[in-house]
């Protein structure tokens, strides 16, 4: 799914054979994300996340539009993984310790719109 002018679109990264699920951040929950994010970006530099493993939860990535991303003042494209969140600016990464819990954040989202099951199936579990 394209990213739309309005809305955040994070895909799930899940070995399934299928389609990646994808979900829609918008209003409230796109600039509550923005936040988190921003509280991470250039705080603590940290190796690369692990290697994806088939049949696993592999994290998520995260499109934004270029207007909302400069609005939001976010990476138009950036994943999470691991504790992780990485950007990339052309060939070269820059790997940010999660101090804000962007990935837990999206995790929850996921739960919240439907694909609690899959995640489970994968070994994302829901915060308590």
């Amino acid at each position: 799914m394209e990213p739309k002018k309005d809305a955040i679109i994070a895909t799930i990264g899940i070995f399934s054979g299928r389609p990646n699920p994808e979900l829609m951040l918008s209003g409230k929950v796109a600039e509550k994300l923005a936040n988190l994010v921003k509280t991470t970006l250039g705080k603590e530099s940290i190796h690369p996340p692990p290697p994806p493993r088939l049949g696993y939860y592999y994290g998520f990535l995260v499109q934004t539009s270029k207007e909302l991303a400069k609005r939001l003042e976010l990476p138009v494209e950036f994943n999470v993984y691991h504790g992780v969140i990485t950007e990339r600016y052309g060939q070269e990464q820059k790997h940010w310790r999660d101090v804000a819990n962007v990935e837990r954040f999206l995790i929850d989202q996921a739960y919240e719109q439907g694909h609690g099951d899959l995640l489970e199936k994968v070994g994302a579990d829901k915060s308590e």
